[in-house]
């Protein structure tokens, strides 16, 4: 993976894959900058190959070290990442891909109200929002599935702000 080390964007790494930078910039800032950005580790220009090779097996051996996503628990809630299965009172929730996706975004912060904005950028990728009525879809099916499932109103809507995840009844 190529990253301008001057990039503005949040994070380089943001899923499972480890990441080797390799650069001919070798200034410390430069350095920073990359595992600022999520890189694992940083290999300045001239490097050899076998230490490259020994470096990219000491990534994959760490990365399939790693502990599995977690399960999340909400309430009656459980989603489990690895296998897409979503458990409402111990009942089995069918979710279409995008509904999974948007329950995963907010169930990772559940106490968090997260905008609007945040889920159309996380869940679909807009840049921008403009007039879509995406969200606010997608949340009802998602509201309405949880709550065939026995979950009552888990997702609930904060009026000119966004989505959050309850763990109770909505007052």
């Amino acid at each position: 993976m190529c990253v301008p080390l001057t990039c503005t964007c949040s994070r380089v790494n943001s899923g499972d894959s480890p990441v080797l930078v390799l650069s001919g910039r070798t200034g410390e800032l430069d350095r920073l900058r990359a595992f600022e950005h999520g890189c694992d580790d940083f290999m300045p220009k001239p490097y050899s190959y076998p230490e490259l090779r020994a470096r990219i097996g000491a990534l994959l051996r760490r990365a399939e070290e790693r502990p599995a996503r977690a399960r999340v628990r909400v309430g009656a809630l459980h989603l489990d990442p690895a296998s897409r299965e979503v458990r409402v009172h111990g009942q089995r929730v069918e979710l279409a891909a995008k509904e999974f996706a948007l329950l995963r975004a907010l169930a990772s912060d559940p106490t968090r109200v997260y905008t609007k904005e945040e889920l159309l950028r996380t869940v679909w990728g807009f840049r921008s929002p403009g007039s879509t009525r995406t969200l606010d879809s997608h949340a009802c099916r998602l509201r309405q599935k949880l709550a065939d499932g026995g979950g009552g109103r888990l997702v609930v809507n904060v009026w000119g702000v966004g989505y959050r995840l309850v763990d109770g009844a909505v007052a």
